[in-house]
């Protein structure tokens, strides 16, 4: 609950508030809102892949990205924190998406309601980290949030605020980890259609960002970087049943290893 309604919505208004807004930037984040719906949607056809109640949660599984915990530290470090912006952008769309499509059809998954798209709506409109990130939007859209007179208050009670979100979200990622045989086959098996679906998408995004929005090192790091992370850490905080909160935490644990991967390759070529 103090993630999901207070911390998370603070941390999300903030990165988009203080975000640079420019026609290549709307370029990227519609390329990236698109992929994002495609790669969802493919989700769905491959659930017949999967068998028993892990069914259901595949969608989410092989969809959307953890940035603010895995894709941001890898990148930095590659590419140094004055290059954060980069890969930053290309989370605007993941905020928007996962925050109103992916988190609405979820919870109507976990409480077993059949799919509405009035109610997906009013429940977009109902969760704190959507209306979070349409208010960063704006105030990012306006920049006048730190540059006021209140800009020193804001920045230390967003502080107070966030300053736990990352060690609280990794403390129910961990708690729901289970290392059981009859889980650890459904995590790897999920694990090789997202790396394949990713891989997949990671190219088409890196063409289409070539030919509409003007490619570049930085930026092409960034896309591999956080296309090659582990499902949004905040599923897991999203999740009511012991069973799919176990399988989405051992999954996203074991993908991490995938992310290092690729960060040591890009390191590879990188330094040549």
């Amino acid at each position: 609950f103090l993630v999901t309604n207070i911390m998370l919505p603070v941390a999300i208004f903030h990165a988009l508030a203080t975000a640079d807004y420019n026609l290549e930037t709307g370029k990227l984040v519609l390329i990236m809102f698109l992929m994002l719906l495609i790669s969802f949607g493919i989700g769905f056809l491959l659930k017949p892949l999967m068998t028993g109640v892990y069914q259901k949660y595949l969608p989410f599984m092989v969809s959307v990205y953890e940035g603010g915990l895995m894709a941001y530290p890898l990148y930095t470090s590659l590419c140094g924190s004055e290059n954060l912006s980069q890969i930053a952008v290309l989370d605007i769309a993941g905020l928007l998406f996962g925050f109103s499509i992916y988190m609405g059809l979820l919870g109507q998954t976990e409480n077993g309601e059949r799919f509405n798209i009035k109610n997906l709506f009013f429940s977009a409109l109902k969760t704190p980290a959507f209306v979070a990130s349409v208010l960063g939007i704006i105030a990012g859209v306006i920049n006048r949030l730190i540059a006021g007179p209140l800009g020193g208050t804001y920045l230390s009670v967003e502080n107070i605020l966030t300053v736990s979100v990352s060690s609280i979200i990794l403390l129910t990622v961990g708690y729901s980890i289970e290392l059981t045989p009859e889980l650890i086959k459904p995590c790897i098996k999920t694990i090789i259609m997202r790396v394949c679906l990713q891989a997949v998408m990671m190219a088409g995004v890196l063409l289409a960002v070539k030919y509409f929005a003007g490619s570049s090192r930085l930026l092409n790091l960034a896309v591999i970087m956080y296309m090659s992370a582990p499902a949004t850490f905040s599923l897991q905080t999203f999740l009511k049943k012991k069973e799919s909160s176990a399988y989405a935490s051992t999954t996203n644990s074991i993908y991490c290893i995938v992310s290092i991967l690729v960060y040591m390759i890009a390191a590879v070529f990188s330094l040549q």
